[in-house]
This record gives C-alpha cells, sequence and structure tokens, in this order.
C-alpha cells in the first residue's frame, strides 16, 4: 500500500522527495552540470526589456512540438518559427505582469508539475495557427512502474531538450507566470443570461426566401447613348469626369497599339464533329456574306453572335492591346484598317467575322480620353437607374400574388419589349385541351445576370443568403424583421449597386419551450470560450503593442549572403535578396526565406550550393545563424561552363532541410474569355 502510495505522490513523505529532486536539479543551475547538451543558449533570439531569449529555447519548443517535421513550405506559410518566437516574447511580458501584482512561482512548483503530473509548458504567440498549452511528457519522465524517474527525466531534458535543468527550470517558472497572469485575465470574464439568449435566437431563427437579383451590369450592356444622350450627361457632370480623368490619365498616355474591334462569333467547339463545324461555317459565311453587303454590324452581332457579353454591346470588345486576344484573331484584327471586314475567322472558341472600329496609340487626346470616360460612367449611372425601375416594376407585380415561374415569365418578356404574359387557366400538371400542343420549355437563360426568381437555402440572422459582390445585411436585416403576415418589403433592397427583391417564404423562430438547460450550458461554454480567447488575445497585443512602442522589444536579424555564378538572378520572398551577381539581406530571427533562380542570357539553373541544396529553381533557408547560399547558371552570354555537381544539405538544428521547392510554370498566353463572356 505504501508503495502504491508513494508511486503517486500522495503522502507527505513523497512531498518531501519531490523537494529532494527539485534541490537536485536547482544545485544544478548554473553550474557545469548545468550546460549539457544545450542548443545554442548563448546566441540570443529576442531580448524583452533587457531580458535575453536565447536561440537554444527557441529551438528546442520548436522541435518539442514536432513543427520541424512539417512539410517545409507550410513551416514557411504558418510562420511556425515566429509562432514560437512571439510565445517566448509574449509569455516574458506576462510573467512581467505576474510578478509586478505579486505572484511568484519556485522551482519546486514546477518540479512538482514535472514528477507528479508529468507535465510541461509552452507558450505560442495569440496569433499562432495552433495554441500552446501543457504538454503531457510522462514517457519521458517516468518508468516502466509509472515511477518518476530522475536519470530519464534528466536524459529527456538535456537530450530529447537540448535544455540544461537550470535552463528549463527557470523556462518553465516563466511558463507558470505567464499562466497565472492568463488566468487572471479570464477570471473576469463571464457570460450574462441575457448573452446566451440572444445567441440561442440567432442559431434558431431561420427563414428561406425567392429572391430576383437586378444588377446593373445586365442593364449597362444594353444600352446605346446616342450623341445626345452623352453630350447632356457630360455637360451635367464636368467635375465627375475631370475627376475620372486625373485618376485614369496614365491609361490614356505612351500606348501601344491599340484597336478597337467588334465580332460576331459562332462557337464550335474544338472536339465538335466535323458535321458540326461545317454547319457552323455555314451560318458563320452567311453572317459573312450579311456584313459586306452592308447590313449594320452592331445589329448583327446583337443578334447572331453566340458570346453574349459582347452580343448585347453590338459585339464591341473596346480598345485593346497586341496580345490581349487569342493569337489567329489577334492577328486579323491587326492586319485590318478601321472599317474593314475580316475573312472568317478561326479559334478555339469558333468561327469569328471581325470589323474593326478604331486604331490609336501613343497619346490619347484630352476630349477623346474624356468621352471615352463619360461614356463608360453615364453606363454605370443609367445602368444603375435601370435596375432599380425593374426592381420597383417587378416588386409589383410579385405583390400581386405571381408565383416564381409567372414572375420570371414576365421578366424575360419586360427584357425582350414583349407583351406582359398572364397566368393560364390550365390547372396545374392538367393536360392541354384537345389540338392544343403542349407548351414548350423556357429556353434557360445564357446571362447569369439576368434578373430570375431563385429560391435561397434556409438561413440565420448571421449567414449571407446571396453571394455577390456586397454585404447582404440589410437584406437580412429587413428579412427578420418580417412574419409570414408581411412577407413582402415595400421597396427594394439596396445592396451594393445591385437591388434584391425578395418573398419570405419559410420562417421559423426561436422558442423558449425548447431552450432547454442543455442547449443552454452548450451555448454557455461555447460563447465563454469565444469570449475569453477574444479577450485574452486583446491583453496580450496591448501588452505586445506598449512593449514595441517603447522599444523594450528587440528581434535579432540574421544575414543571408547570396552569391550568383554564371548568367542569373535570385530573388526572395519576403523581399531582401534581388542580385544579379552578390548581394546579401538581413531577415528577423527564424524568417523561412524563399530564394528562386531566374536564368538570364539563355542561360540554364544548374544547381544551389550552401546552404541550399538541388537542382530545382526555388529553395528554403531558415534563418537561425549567417546562411551563405551560391546558384550556379550554365550557359548564355558570356557565361563560363560551371559543374553540374549539387549538393544538398540539411540543418538538424533548424529542423528544417534546404530542400528545394517544388517548381511552378504557368502560361501566360492571351485569352478570349475575357472579352467574350465564356
Amino acid at each position: 500500500m505504501l508503495e502504491k502510495i508513494a508511486n503517486r505522490f500522495q503522502t507527505i513523505v513523497l512531498v518531501g522527495l519531490v523537494s529532494l529532486l527539485s534541490a537536485v536539479f536547482i544545485l544544478q543551475f548554473g553550474g557545469p552540470q548545468a550546460q549539457g547538451c544545450t542548443a545554442g543558449g548563448s546566441t540570443y533570439a529576442a531580448k524583452v526589456d533587457g531580458e535575453t531569449l536565447s536561440a537554444g529555447e527557441v529551438r528546442s519548443v520548436y522541435m518539442t512540438l514536432g513543427f520541424n517535421r512539417a512539410p517545409l513550405e507550410q513551416q514557411r506559410s504558418d510562420r511556425l518559427w515566429r509562432a514560437v518566437l512571439d510565445g517566448l516574447i509574449e509569455r516574458t511580458l506576462l510573467a512581467q505582469e505576474a510578478r509586478r501584482l505579486g505572484y511568484t512561482v519556485t522551482e519546486e512548483d514546477v518540479m512538482r508539475a514535472l514528477a507528479e503530473d508529468g507535465k510541461m509548458r509552452v507558450s505560442l504567440g495569440v496569433d499562432a495557427p495552433y495554441p500552446g498549452g501543457e504538454l503531457d511528457v510522462s514517457a519521458q519522465v517516468r518508468d516502466r512502474d509509472d515511477n518518476f524517474d530522475l536519470e530519464r527525466a534528466r536524459n529527456f531534458i538535456q537530450h530529447d531538450l537540448r535544455r540544461s535543468v537550470g535552463e528549463f527550470t527557470q523556462a518553465q517558472i516563466e511558463e507558470a507566470l505567464a499562466e497565472r497572469m492568463r488566468q487572471t485575465v479570464l477570471a473576469g470574464v463571464e457570460v450574462s443570461e441575457a448573452e446566451v439568449w440572444d445567441a440561442y435566437v440567432r442559431e434558431r431563427d431561420r427563414a428561406r426566401i425567392e429572391y430576383v437579383r437586378f444588377a446593373p451590369g445586365f442593364y449597362r450592356e444594353q444600352l446605346d447613348p446616342t450623341t445626345a444622350d452623352l453630350d447632356a450627361w457630360i455637360a451635367a457632370h464636368p467635375e465627375e469626369i475631370e475627376r475620372e480623368y486625373e485618376q485614369n490619365r496614365h491609361r490614356y498616355t505612351g500606348l501601344e497599339p491599340q484597336v478597337r474591334a467588334r465580332h460576331v462569333l459562332i462557337k464550335a467547339a474544338e472536339d465538335a464533329s466535323e458535321d458540326e463545324k461545317a454547319a457552323a461555317r455555314r451560318r458563320a459565311e452567311d453572317v459573312l456574306r450579311r456584313a459586306r453587303a452592308g447590313e449594320d454590324f452592331a445589329t448583327l452581332a446583337s443578334t447572331l453572335s453566340e458570346d453574349t457579353g459582347s452580343a448585347r454591346r453590338g459585339g464591341d470588345l473596346g480598345y485593346n492591346p497586341r496580345g490581349r486576344m487569342v493569337g489567329p484573331f489577334d492577328e486579323a484584327q491587326f492586319a485590318l484598317e478601321v472599317g474593314g471586314i475580316s475573312d472568317l475567322v478561326e479559334t478555339r472558341f469558333g468561327f469569328h467575322v471581325i470589323k474593326v472600329e478604331g486604331k490609336r496609340e501613343g497619346d490619347v487626346p484630352v476630349d477623346e480620353a474624356k468621352r471615352e470616360l463619360a461614356d463608360r460612367l453615364y453606363r454605370e449611372d443609367r445602368a444603375k437607374a435601370l435596375a432599380r425601375e425593374a426592381a420597383v416594376a417587378a416588386l409589383a407585380e410579385l405583390r400581386t400574388g405571381k408565383t416564381a415561374d409567372e414572375l420570371n415569365a414576365w421578366l424575360r418578356a419586360r427584357e425582350r419589349g414583349e407583351a406582359v404574359p398572364t397566368p393560364t387557366a390550365t390547372a396545374e400538371g392538367a393536360a392541354p385541351a384537345e389540338g392544343e400542343a403542349p407548351a414548350e420549355a423556357e429556353e434557360e437563360d445564357d446571362d447569369p445576370l439576368a434578373p430570375r426568381m431563385q429560391e435561397s437555402r434556409s438561413f440565420g440572422r448571421t449567414d449571407n443568403p446571396i453571394q455577390g459582390p456586397f454585404d447582404s445585411g440589410p437584406l437580412v436585416r429587413d428579412v427578420f424583421g418580417r412574419t409570414m403576415e408581411d412577407a413582402i418589403p415595400g421597396e427594394p433592397i439596396e445592396l451594393g449597386s445591385d437591388f434584391v427583391i425578395y418573398r419570405l417564404v419559410e420562417r421559423s423562430e426561436a422558442t423558449r419551450e425548447e431552450y432547454t438547460d442543455e442547449v443552454r450550458q452548450r451555448l454557455r461554454d461555447g460563447m465563454l470560450r469565444a469570449k475569453r480567447e477574444e479577450a485574452l488575445h486583446l491583453y496580450v497585443t496591448g501588452l505586445r503593442e506598449a512593449a514595441a512602442r517603447d522599444g523594450r522589444i528587440r528581434i535579432k536579424t540574421i544575414d543571408l549572403e547570396v552569391t550568383v555564378s554564371g548568367n542569373g538572378e535570385v530573388v526572395s520572398e519576403p523581399a531582401g535578396i534581388d542580385c544579379g551577381t552578390d548581394c546579401s539581406g538581413a531577415f528577423e530571427f527564424g524568417e523561412m526565406v524563399q530564394l528562386t533562380a531566374r536564368p538570364t542570357g539563355g542561360a540554364r539553373f544548374t544547381g544551389w550550393d550552401g546552404a541550399c541544396g538541388g537542382t530545382e529553381p526555388t529553395c528554403l533557408v531558415s534563418l537561425d545563424e549567417l546562411r551563405q547560399v551560391t546558384a550556379r547558371f550554365r550557359g548564355g552570354e558570356a557565361a563560363t561552363a560551371s559543374s553540374m555537381s549539387s549538393s544538398m544539405e540539411s540543418d538538424s538544428t533548424m529542423g528544417a532541410s534546404s530542400m528545394g521547392a517544388s517548381s511552378m510554370s504557368s502560361s501566360m498566353g492571351a485569352s478570349m474569355e475575357a472579352a467574350e463572356g465564356e
């Protein structure tokens, strides 16, 4: 029985034993044995109020958490070194505050935690992607019978953690003080019953709507202002036009040659059959014949082009420089004179008929530039007004009780300038009358911006029911201010530059009957956790900002020296290295720098030497000490032959080998998608 009690450290005798173990450790602090197998404890990584945070401790925490085993790119993207360094800086600031408030922690306290509980504590920065906290190291400090083993503990500290016993003890004192300060901050955080109920309401309040979005972009492309329209708008908005010109002046000076063209596209997929391509060609040839016979090209494009994006503009693609369009199209438009019409041009999109409307280069005359800008501003202004007008008209129709299908039919007819359809008297699902042809299904819209009634998913007060370049907040607030008896708003809801009308089709509200103790506790626990995290983050961030502002934090900088051998250059991310021969840059301790080798003058990259290895064009370098890298290139103008040998070095201390990151290449070929709305 005594053995069992002793093994679990539950008697007064064992308390004394823990004290004895602590004393053994304390005696080692500062002595020759204290140094053990440390990880560079004499090199500092940062200083806080003159207190040194060693590079060795940063490395120790990094490896203890297993960060060195993560993929190199993850170590870099998650900034794991910075998470560890920030944790030590913030731990120091918190421990200082704890001492100021009178908290104390002894060597015996921290050794008791290790001996009795098998626990050690590690801090990470409050902005780290992973939390710090207690680590269970029982397996490293206990024997097979689950008894604390002094020799195993010493080996764990000195060889696994690479710290001396004294360094470990002092670090754990700092950790314990920092944790007491955290708990002091968190002790004042509470969640009221009203806050819990409000959270329940937000969780249980749900709605579903049928809605129509009216986007000015849909109406803008349909506008074709006359000269009189544009002149009147210019006269009424001189300051707005002048301001727009000053902001965009650079777009109208020193231009490379540009062409303004219209086109008609008859689609033919690359993998289409020969018959399908032949049919598309015949239709395109008919368009070409009509265009050359003198028919209005803009009208042909509006009615026949299968590029829906430009068809609404009469096929107008605007001014574009060489290289923006796919090759065959580009060659054809630049070969034409103004007013010229091309032969059939085949691209991967199909067959094009092109007409050139204008050409320009150099400096565009100010009046011409301002008129072009005014045209765009006029379209934006008028399109928004048209979107609102359409929304108001559709809302009036919705309030008459139209179904979604009926409203969509009404919207289509309105867009086409056709007679507004009336609901059929045929009962839903009934067969058509004798001799009556069955109704054809409505053709799907190609334009995603066309206003159509859609149904949202079920959403709550904090959700975003409509995806778009706007904040749905005004819509959500309006929805949850309504009941099923008042299901339609009195006017369109403005979201950014768009307008939305809707009908509430489902509404559920929170009830006291379902607000059980279990639900209440679940919500309270979640809210308290989130509120405490926020409070601690604000407190620690405030401590750090104040210390930085007063110059009390100093992070060591490390030099990275790069040599370029041959015709090439090396750049870095983050910035700091940009050289074609030799250069160096200073980075904060622990920064993982990605170097990219770029051949010049027709050379090719052959590999890295030094802290980088391999033949991939990119590599990662971890900076905890001075690093030297050589990038080797072969060939090119005035280049000398260089060795093809390459080396791969590994930095076991940093736990991040200098592996070359995978190279990536991307095609910058011109695309028609943007212009054609594909």
